[in-house]
């Protein structure tokens, strides 16, 4: 379910994005849409308590509703000029952007055995991204963009984040991953509606005379948008409650696993979905991709390690007992 809800999601906002140019908007439904599943939830099954905000909530999550934003709005805008595949194949450079980071900032050291899995996988992008369009610079660059901001913003809240914060797993009252995803989202769409009104708002609600830059399709009707962005912001839901179900049952190292084999699903699914022509190149470049996520995943528990060594040699031991609270998201 969790594979399904993931492509789905992906899918579906092709689908939208396909015939309705407006990724910001997108964005900003999809966090709206979550956060009223969240609430329903809560209260209609029971699947958590939402609290009450507090200060100390809202300095923890604005930060981490800032890199949602700007993540999500990079990768809404990549699926909207170049294909889900494309995009995720793209995003599957997070390992190398992780080990960089950690090398240059943190001073971590690695086996070879990190390095080498880095090789293939870096190859497998750029065959992947070959035989791509000069118009579709903006999509390729988006959505490295996304990749880099979601690797920094995992760090950042392992790092600083959830370790300084006061909903560390000493406190009673610390977020579950429901309330986590419930006011990550919630913050995020309120923080978006500026940036939703400035990029969109215009276009959206302009007069008449505008309607020529609109970007809407006529191909598709209304009732049938609707229904895709209501499939395509509960399925986004769905992800996240599949994979918190997911990481609940199963170990750190099974859920790692399962994220590749996840990355995989999704991708060959979306060539299926919208019939994408594939070289023999891009192929190649693909499977190279996933075979360095493969050695990576092996070559995982050298990096689990070194960032342990690290992060026990610059951190201050009071704040020690705190190392798993990124667990909650």
């Amino acid at each position: 379910m969790w594979y399904v809800a993931s492509s789905m999601t992906n899918n579906t906002g092709k689908q939208i994005l396909n015939v309705f140019r407006f990724p910001v908007t997108l964005t900003f439904i999809q966090f709206g849409l979550v956060a009223l599943c969240c609430f329903t939830a809560a209260r209609l099954f029971g699947a958590t308590h939402i609290r009450k905000p507090t200060t100390d909530i809202t300095r923890t999550i604005v930060p981490l509703a800032v890199f949602l934003i700007v993540g999500h709005v990079f990768s809404s805008i990549a699926i909207s000029r170049i294909p889900v595949s494309l995009v995720h194949t793209i995003k599957a450079l997070a390992p190398l952007f992780t080990v960089l980071f950690y090398r240059v900032i943190f001073q971590v050291s690695y086996t070879k055995n990190v390095y080498v899995s880095l090789l293939p996988l870096t190859l497998g992008v750029i065959l992947a991204c070959s035989f791509t369009f000069s118009n579709n610079m903006v999509g390729l660059a988006c959505a490295l963009g996304s990749c880099f901001v979601f690797v920094t913003q995992n760090i950042f809240s392992k790092k600083i984040l959830f370790k300084e914060s006061k909903l560390g797993d000493r406190n009673p009252n610390k977020l579950d991953k429901m309330n986590v995803l419930f006011y990550s989202s919630s913050i995020s769409f309120l923080l978006m509606i500026p940036l939703w009104l400035y990029s969109d708002g215009k276009g959206l609600f302009g007069s008449s005379d505008d309607t020529s830059n609109v970007g809407t399709s006529t191909d598709i009707s209304m009732a049938r948008l609707i229904y895709y962005f209501f499939l395509n912001g509960t399925m986004n839901f769905g992800q996240n409650w599949f994979a918190f179900t997911t990481l609940s049952l199963t170990s750190p190292v099974t859920y790692s696993i399962l994220s590749l084999l996840k990355r995989i699903f999704v991708i060959v699914m979306s060539i299926v979905w919208f019939g994408q022509q594939v070289t023999w190149t891009q192929s190649f470049g693909i499977l190279l991709t996933f075979v360095g996520l493969w050695l990576y995943q092996k070559a995982k528990q050298d990096v689990d390690r070194g960032e342990r060594e690290k992060s026990m040699e610059m951190l201050p031991t009071s704040l020690g007992n705190g190392n798993d609270s990124i667990k909650n998201l």
